[in-house]
């Protein structure tokens, strides 16, 4: 079985799956943890190892943090550290890597899991220099 936690700084987590199941209708079965907001400020790292404790012999975790070096990351790093089951933990997540994680069901291997990363690169832009190089422009070119 696949289980799927996005761990963030703030209300990131959340908007997240708010947005698969907007997208999808895909975000039921999706754990989020708001780090740092209200009671979640003390409790995350024990929603974390509960999260963990769920895992049965055979099922693969996915686990997105949204700062490399941030505090969550290196907390979910610590929590992992000695962790024997199959978990892939991906920072800097963003919408397009948990789209393509979620449009199918199955399990994916670890080339698979890279390739989606390399192809969800955040790839910050100004559309302003889109737009001068007449790549698109009007607001009908992005559908």
């Amino acid at each position: 079985m696949r289980h799927i936690l996005i761990a963030t700084h703030g209300h990131i987590a959340s908007g997240l799956k708010s947005a698969l199941k907007l997208f999808l209708n895909k975000a039921d079965d999706i754990t989020v943890i708001d780090a740092y907001v209200g009671e979640a400020d003390e409790n995350y790292e024990r929603d974390l190892e509960l999260f963990l404790g769920g895992m049965q012999e055979g099922d693969e975790a996915y686990i997105f943090t949204d700062i490399k070096a941030g505090s969550v990351n290196q907390k979910v790093m610590a929590v992992l550290d000695g962790f024997d089951k199959r978990t892939v933990l991906v920072t800097n997540v963003n919408l397009p890597l948990l789209v393509g994680l979620l449009v199918e069901d199955d399990v994916k291997t670890t080339e698979e899991i890279k390739a989606m990363i390399e192809m969800a690169q955040p790839e910050v832009i100004s559309l302003e220099e889109l737009k001068k190089n007449h790549v698109f422009t009007t607001e009908n070119d992005f559908f």
